[in-house]
């Protein structure tokens, strides 16, 4: 029987579905490594998770910070041997109301995040995992990366590169007994979806999303995306010539209203 993870270190684990994940991972026995930039929003996450019995740490800074993120994951492994570290910090960009288009400066920075600072966190963990040959990294995509969003171009972008790379590191840590999951979540309720404006078909809350994510992790499954249904469609529409598939996702169109996400990230 594979045991469980006990240490466990999840990036974004401030807000959203970090922390309906920190939530599933908290109980007696383990020690939960909460990565994100907002400080007291880490706190009050780590310490609902201190009150269902699980000891935490946290760390405060932005993942661009290489010197930071590489000091605090090797004093936390070197005290908690890492098992699992799930990567699922992520920032969301879309084109405004019509004719707007996302701005060149936000689609940086939804790279950066998405991206550049996914990998800068596997690239953290890796060195210990490969020294002990054991763990296991979760890298949190989207279905947008097997069907891009016209009206999320660099977002879709960003977590298809994610997954490609995911794909890659997988195989390259196989002899390294390190395992890799790549998860397709579909739209989660989140604060990345409270600007949205239009369709979001099949939309699960964070709390739901979490509990299919642990499920699979604790089978070692490489492969989790949900919600199935859409999955399927994904599957069937890239059957199709694409201005068959643009003609029917005609109805799921959406645009993001940027005063609406702002105000849910400063709450």
């Amino acid at each position: 029987m594979r045991q469980l993870p006990r240490s466990i270190v999840i990036s974004g684990a401030s807000s959203g579905l970090g922390r309906a994940l920190a939530l599933q991972y908290a109980g007696p026995g383990s020690w939960l490594g909460l990565l994100g930039r907002d400080q007291r929003r880490l706190e009050a996450v780590a310490a609902r998770c201190r009150a269902l019995g699980v000891d935490t740490s946290i760390g405060a800074f932005d993942l661009s910070d290489t010197a930071a993120l590489d000091s605090w994951m090797r004093a936390f492994d070197a005290a908690h041997p890492i098992d699992l570290l799930i990567v699922n910090a992520g920032a969301f960009t879309g084109n405004g109301a019509a004719p707007a288009m996302e701005t060149s400066e936000a689609c940086i920075a939804t790279l950066r995040v998405n991206l550049e600072g996914a990998i800068r966190t596997v690239q953290a963990a890796v060195p210990m995992l490969r020294a002990r040959r054991s763990g296991h990294i979760a890298i949190v995509g989207s279905l947008a990366a097997l069907q891009p969003l016209a009206d999320a171009p660099t977002y879709s972008a960003s977590k298809a590169g994610l997954m490609s790379y995911g794909e890659a590191m997988r195989e390259w840590l196989l002899p390294d007994n390190v395992g890799v999951s790549l998860i397709y979540p579909g739209h989660i309720a989140t604060g990345q979806t409270s600007g949205h404006v239009g369709s979001l078909p099949l939309m699960l809350s964070a709390d739901d999303a979490a509990a299919r994510i642990k499920s699979g992790l604790d089978r070692r499954r490489s492969f989790i995306a949900f919600p199935r249904r859409m999955l399927w469609l994904i599957r069937l529409g890239r059957l199709l010539p694409w201005r068959a598939r643009g003609w029917f996702g005609r109805g799921l169109r959406f645009h993001v209203d940027e005063d609406a996400v702002e105000i849910d990230r400063r709450r």
